[in-house]
């Protein structure tokens, strides 16, 4: 039996793993260095339905990209946000040492990647164009 991929119909290559973030608006102008160091920086987690990720009114130390699935952001127990694939969490309490606004939790079983305080200092300093999109991105909604 012949196994080999006959013309036309090759098998798709996968995107090298730093590319596979490229589509979304955070790093939608990074170069390739600045997506690589955006993998270095990052802890990738497979999060279940229903987790909580951050809590309202705790120190927050770390910031979210979510990478699949959709997350859910309560304040005082009412629904105020639904977030989708690209988006970052967190950042918020993070650049102004503040405590956490509101609960995020996983609406469904998600995929996101995880960064603590350092490393998310280290990405706003060594990826500028990455920085920018967070910096444009958490101005847009505190206003």
């Amino acid at each position: 039996m012949d196994l080999t991929p006959k013309q036309g119909n090759k098998m798709p290559k996968k995107l090298p793993h730093h590319l596979q973030y490229a589509e979304f608006a955070f790093a939608a102008t990074a170069t390739s260095e600045e997506l690589h160091t955006l993998c270095r920086l990052t802890t990738r987690i497979d999060v279940k339905k229903g987790s909580v990720l951050m809590h309202q009114g705790a120190f927050g130390n770390e910031v979210l990209l979510l990478v699949h699935g959709q997350l859910v952001v309560e304040k005082n127990g009412e629904l105020i946000a639904s977030i989708a694939p690209g988006a970052v969490v967190g950042e918020r309490a993070v650049i102004l040492n503040e405590p956490r606004d509101a609960t995020v939790r996983a609406a469904y079983d998600s995929t996101i990647l995880a960064m603590s305080r350092s490393e998310f200092n280290t990405l706003l300093a060594e990826c500028p164009s990455i920085a920018r999109n967070i910096l444009e991105e958490a101005l847009t909604r505190a206003g």
